[in-house]
This record gives structure tokens, C-alpha cells and sequence, in this order.
């Protein structure tokens, strides 16, 4: 696997601002670190994602109707039962990809490295030594942000490719885990990494962040709206 040299430092906020671990202060050598599975970062087939965002968009955009005529009949008869429909709809789904099992934990010590295999009901978790491991390959990118007349680089890691000694390979996604995180603690406790400038599933996860935002937002809007004629609805009653 072709591989990159990078100096990445514990200290260089540029890479570990993000980094959100409790036990960050208090590493020590004999330190072993538990990261759950990060639930938030569950997702579907990207399609799929896209058919759920179109679905969230459309119902934000068409509720408006349904507030003018009636908004109480719209809220608590249409837009509601549509909304909660679509959102149990979707997490039957990652139910189904993921289990029901979002106990499972990755460790890392000083001497072994234990990850855990999609799906996650199966509870399959692989441990394997530091010596057996002959590097563990992050991908990497970098994404800029306008900001009030100047731009910003933040970098993001997306997978991680464990690479045994015996050529075997094991792949851990960013929906699963706090790749960040493993990151600082593979350096913390000196495994061989190394990096690869790649948006191998980087670029998905910037478009589902989006698709996410977008599709929720639409309808956080919406329910600002219900709210107001609720309000509205409540001062006429009033006065």
C-alpha cells in the first residue's frame, strides 16, 4: 500500500483539536483506552442516505400547505406522523445493517489493538498484538471554510486500514468510530502508523454530513413555523 511520510505531533492542534477522548489527560504508558462505537455516525448506502434526504426535503417544502389550511390538523395528523415515520423508517434500517449491539468497543493499549467487525450484533472483535501489526494506514484530506473574508483548513481523518504482518487487512470506517481519536492514541502508544492523502470514504462522509443537515434543517424551519402559529394562535386566544 503506497504510503506517505508525515510528522504528526500529540501537541499539533491543526490535526487534534477535534480529538474528544476523557482519558486524554490522564494517559499513561499502562493507559487502556475503551472508544464505543459512535451511534451518530451510523449511516446507510449513500443512495439510500439521498432517498431519505429528498423524502425529509419534500416534506419540509410541502408542509407549508398544511399550516395555512389547518395547522393543528397539519402538525399533529400529517406532518408528524410523516416525519416520525421517516425517521423510524431509516433506523429500522440502520438496525438491521448494524444490530442492536452499540456496547461494542474498540481497546488500545501499549501491546494490543481489539476493533470490532460490522455487524456489530455478532460481536465480533478482533484482538491482535502491536508486534503483529506492521503498520496501521490512516487516509487523510483536508477541507476549507470560508469565513467573514478569509479561509480556514481543517484536516479529517477517514479510515483506517490495519495491516498485519501476514499481509492480512483489516478496515475500520468512520462511521463506526472516532477515526481521530484512534489516531492520537496510536501514536500516544507508538504503533507504526502511516498516511495516505485519500477521500477513500471521506468524500461520503462530507455528503451524507451535508445531506443530514440539509434535510434536518429544512424541517427544523418548518417546526419553527408550527411553533409561531401555535404561539399565534395561542395570543389571539388570549386577547
Amino acid at each position: 500500500m503506497q504510503s506517505e511520510k508525515l510528522d504528526i505531533q500529540l501537541d499539533d492542534k491543526f490535526w487534534f483539536r477535534l480529538v474528544n477522548l476523557p482519558e486524554k489527560d490522564a494517559l499513561t504508558p499502562t493507559s487502556k483506552i475503551t472508544t464505543p462505537v459512535v451511534t451518530k455516525l451510523f449511516r446507510l448506502n449513500l443512495g439510500i442516505e439521498l432517498l431519505f434526504a429528498i423524502a425529509l426535503v419534500a416534506l419540509a417544502l410541502y408542509s407549508h400547505v398544511w399550516v395555512e389550511e389547518d395547522w393543528v390538523s397539519g402538525l399533529f395528523y400529517i406532518y408528524i406522523p410523516l416525519f416520525l415515520g421517516l425517521w423510524l423508517l431509516r433506523k429500522v434500517l440502520i438496525w438491521q445493517r448494524y444490530g442492536f449491539n452499540y456496547k461494542a468497543a474498540f481497546e488500545v493499549s501499549k501491546d494490543e489493538l481489539t476493533i470490532v467487525t460490522e455487524p456489530l450484533s455478532k460481536q465480533q472483535h478482533i484482538t491482535m498484538a502491536k508486534a503483529d501489526i506492521d503498520y496501521i494506514q490512516f487516509s487523510y484530506g483536508y477541507m476549507r471554510s470560508n469565513g467573514q473574508g478569509y479561509q480556514s483548513k481543517q484536516s479529517h481523518i477517514s479510515q483506517a486500514v490495519v495491516v498485519l504482518k501476514n499481509n492480512e487487512l483489516y478496515t475500520i470506517k468512520p462511521n463506526t468510530i472516532a477515526t481521530l481519536n484512534l489516531l492520537y492514541l496510536c501514536i500516544y502508544f507508538d504503533y507504526p502508523v502511516s498516511y495516505k492523502y485519500s477521500l477513500t470514504d471521506g468524500g461520503g462522509s462530507v455528503v451524507f454530513i451535508l445531506l443530514r443537515v440539509m434535510s434536518m434543517g429544512g424541517n427544523f424551519v418548518m417546526i419553527g413555523l408550527y411553533l409561531y402559529w401555535m404561539g399565534a394562535g395561542y395570543l389571539k386566544s388570549i386577547f
